[in-house]
């Protein structure tokens, strides 16, 4: 009886064996190459020179170029592609003018922005301490930082920037901007 089960599998033990691994056992990557032989070159130039006999180390070396950027060269000898660019035509280039079609610049602020920057000076004018402690008119709960720098801007646009109507209060405080400058 005992003879039979030393001759049996014991499925216990290969899990006990597993059981304190970290992590999962790693796969080979079968696809790796170390380097294409025949890579998509589009130059022409560079096309024509490339040799796929060669490694690319001694195919840049033919074109003048190092493999390893810290490598010096010595800037006296003559490759091929320079050679080439030599032979080729010298292009001039001329000068472009700018197109008509140029974009609108957008306001400062916003539409919604003025009207929100409005409604919080027309109660408190240019105190932006109170305008931001109040949160019925300040509703979006901006910063006072933010209420100040929106304000300045309101006040500093032009007319013809203005999108909402400006309350007697506001326009008070414009007028006294426009006239300290």
């Amino acid at each position: 009886f005992f003879s039979a089960l030393t001759t049996m599998v014991r499925h216990g033990k290969s899990k006990k064996r597993r059981a304190g691994r970290y992590g999962k056992t790693k796969l080979k990557n079968k696809n790796f190459k170390r380097w294409d032989p025949n890579p998509n070159i589009r130059d022409p130039v560079v096309k024509s020179l490339w040799d796929a006999t060669k490694t690319p180390k001694e195919n840049l070396a033919n074109m003048g170029f190092t493999a390893d950027s810290n490598d010096s060269t010595d800037p006296s000898s003559s490759s091929v592609i320079a050679q080439k660019q030599q032979q080729q035509q010298v292009i001039e280039l001329f000068h472009v003018p700018e197109s008509d079609n140029l974009k609108e610049k957008r306001p400062p602020l916003s539409e919604h922005e003025q009207e929100y920057i409005v409604k919080c000076m027309k109660k408190y004018g240019d105190n932006y301490g109170k305008m931001f402690r109040d949160i019925r008119i300040n509703d979006l709960q901006w910063t006072e930082s933010k209420l100040q720098k929106t304000g300045s801007r309101f006040l500093l646009l032009e007319p013809g920037q203005r999108l909402v109507q400006v309350p007697n209060k506001v326009e008070d405080l414009i007028a006294t901007i426009t006239n300290s400058q």
